[in-house]
């Protein structure tokens, strides 16, 4: 089902392809009137309600694009609404000889200037929605975890094979299957389960003798029908990535969209986002397979939990606050008290 609006919408996204261009494609999809446009600094946007989809590096090569506030200052007064999507808000430096270290205050300083400068701002993470609190909290807000961008399962799947996937792009793939390492197949050996990759080629070439060496089904680049299809029929998915920011990966949305059983690998065993630990996911590889019971349990805590942040969702939800009266640029703004609330507890405005 489609959003109508009555005026046209905009979604800024970078001049780059990936998950931020994903993302906005498929909800411009599910609405009327709304397009998607590659940022470029004389882009004019007078008489539309937009939506800023923030990853700082995908704007400026150090990841603080300053000159997105010089093109907001010339814009904001042309525009009906100003919202921001903050996918990435600031890097943490770890070391002083990362690049980070020495930019990372910029960073914060343009994320806080957009939020502050919006009419109503969007975090996919709660500890980025908990800094942003500090920053712009008097302004309509929301906490609302991406969504999977190769389907979803309308009811929880039933008749799910013994098989696990390893989904994403290059880099995330060959993330989780060192860290996975030998254990996996040792696991999945006993367990009965059999072992898929879904993606571009890997590059390591040892990572691909270890897939070889274990007769992982290798399918490499699938169509988004295909890979709804084999995810509808998989019973877990392997993902290394931490929870903290888990919230945001579209390949763990992927995941609890069609109910499979995610495994988490990560040191950080904390609850963010409404998600635990032993409940809505594995964290780390099992020593001993999970009862039935247990293995149906998390799928649908995992469905279940999805289901506040869906396509249909999101865009009911993102819908309310771009189609709201006033802005900054213009009018007056809307009250915290009356920003866009969906049902879920997942994807809340507070």
């Amino acid at each position: 089902m489609r959003k109508a609006m009555a005026e046209r919408i905009t979604m800024i996204i970078p001049d780059e392809s990936g998950g931020v261009e994903d993302h906005a494609n498929l909800m411009v999809r599910h609405m009327d009137n709304a397009r998607v446009l590659r940022f470029k600094d004389g882009l004019d946007v007078a008489n539309d309600r937009v939506l800023l989809h923030m990853s700082g590096y995908g704007y400026a090569r150090y990841g603080a694009p300053v000159h997105l506030l010089g093109w907001l200052r010339r814009q904001r007064p042309r525009m009906k609404r100003f919202g921001v999507f903050m996918h990435e808000a600031y890097a943490t430096p770890t070391r002083i000889t990362s690049s980070v270290f020495w930019v990372w205050r910029l960073q914060r300083y343009v994320a806080s200037q957009l939020a502050k400068r919006s009419d109503f701002w969007i975090s996919n993470t709660e500890v980025k929605f908990n800094w942003l609190m500090t920053q712009a909290g008097d302004l309509p807000h929301l906490l609302l975890p991406v969504y999977s961008n190769v389907g979803e399962a309308t009811v929880l799947p039933a008749g799910k094979r013994r098989m696990l996937l390893v989904f994403g792009s290059e880099p995330v793939r060959a993330a989780t299957w060192r860290d996975a390492g030998e254990a996996l197949f040792r696991w999945t050996a006993k367990a009965g389960i059999e072992v898929h990759d879904i993606g571009s080629p890997l590059r390591d070439p040892g990572l691909l003798s270890m897939l070889q060496a274990h007769r992982v089904v290798q399918h490499g680049r699938l169509a988004s029908e295909q890979i709804d299809a084999l995810m509808n029929s998989a019973s877990h998915g392997l993902l290394a990535y931490s929870p903290h920011d888990v919230a945001k990966s579209g390949v763990f949305a992927a995941y609890t969209a069609h109910g499979m059983v995610p495994i988490l690998l990560s040191p950080n065993i904390g609850r963010y986002d409404g998600l635990v630990p032993g409940t809505h996911y594995l964290h780390g590889i099992p020593e001993t397979d999970p009862t039935p019971a247990d293995a149906e349990r998390m799928s649908r805590a995992a469905f279940d939990w999805y289901q506040g942040h869906s396509i249909a969702a999101s865009v009911d939800a993102v819908s309310r606050l771009l189609e709201a009266p006033g802005s900054q640029g213009t009018t007056s703004t809307m009250s915290s008290r009356d920003s866009a609330r969906p049902a879920s507890s997942t994807a809340r405005s507070r």
